[in-house]
Parts: structure tokens; C-alpha cells; sequence
């Protein structure tokens, strides 16, 4: 069991409210995040103090061109 707070622990992006998720082509998953401003692969596990859990199914968005 682990002694840690919850912001100390490692989460995901694909798993975070704050997470907008976007996929181009068959790359990896991007999050963007709104509660800090940038970008990180959705999939790795990092430490996050601002990480909330997603409380529905997370949605991509998928683009099949890099301009938008």
C-alpha cells in the first residue's frame, strides 16, 4: 500500500478531465491539456498535481491532415 498522496503518484493523461485528446494519423495519442496549457503523449505515466480523474469514456479526436 502505497504511503503517497494521490498528486504523487504516477497517472495519465488518457485518464485526466483536464484532457483534451487528439490522434493524427496512427500516431500516438496527444493530451492537451486546459488546466496547464500544453502538450503531452496521453499514454505516459507521469506526476501531476493538477491530474483529476475522468469520470466518462475519454474521446479522441482523430485528424487525417496536420492542418486544422
Amino acid at each position: 500500500m502505497s504511503t503517497r498522496p494521490e498528486q504523487d503518484s504516477f497517472v495519465t493523461c488518457m485518464t485526466c478531465k483536464w484532457a483534451t485528446l487528439m490522434q493524427w494519423f496512427e500516431n500516438p495519442v496527444v493530451a492537451q491539456c486546459t488546466a496547464k496549457g500544453d502538450r503531452q503523449v496521453a499514454a505516459s505515466r507521469r506526476i501531476c498535481k493538477e491530474y483529476k480523474k475522468r469520470q466518462d469514456e475519454p474521446q479522441i479526436q482523430h485528424f487525417d491532415s496536420y492542418q486544422q
